[in-house]
């Protein structure tokens, strides 16, 4: 089995915005793969960059496919479990940038009149200021 061109296959369903056919594909890889360990793993990372960023978005399932993978591929090679690794840090990255941006979006439509609830958000507010503060420390410093 050529498995270097079952994989380029996967990556250009990816490339065509194929989401759905490209897990189908991957999971198929994984049928065929069954015995032999490393391409079973390799083919679930790739699903797990397609259910998370590099395609459904989904990156709470995509952090488990990558934990999962940390947990039981006991191979010698570490570039596997690496990757893994940073695409996992990765998914955090993007789920947060997303949910920040969420947040953000809803705090210009919320309209509140109520004092307490007013008070309460801006504490909301200022808790996430606070946060992009500290960042920006910590980048300024790094920078210099």
């Amino acid at each position: 089995m050529n498995w270097d061109e079952l994989f380029k296959q996967g990556e250009q369903l990816v490339s065509d915005r194929m989401i759905s056919e490209a897990i189908e594909h991957y999971k198929g890889i994984m049928e065929k793969a069954e015995d032999n360990k490393k391409i079973y793993f390799w083919a679930l990372k790739h699903l797990g960059d397609v259910v998370g960023y590099a395609g459904m978005k989904d990156y709470l399932q995509s952090i488990d496919i990558y934990q999962k993978i940390i947990n039981e591929y006991e191979e010698d090679d570490d570039m596997l479990y690496n990757w893994c690794q940073l695409d996992m840090a990765k998914a955090y990255l993007e789920m947060g940038l997303a949910l920040m941006g969420n947040f953000d979006n809803m705090r210009e439509i919320i309209e509140i009149e109520d004092d307490k609830m007013k008070q309460y958000f801006n504490k909301t507010i200022q808790k996430r200021n606070d946060y992009i503060e500290k960042e920006a420390e910590v980048l300024y410093k790094a920078r210099m």
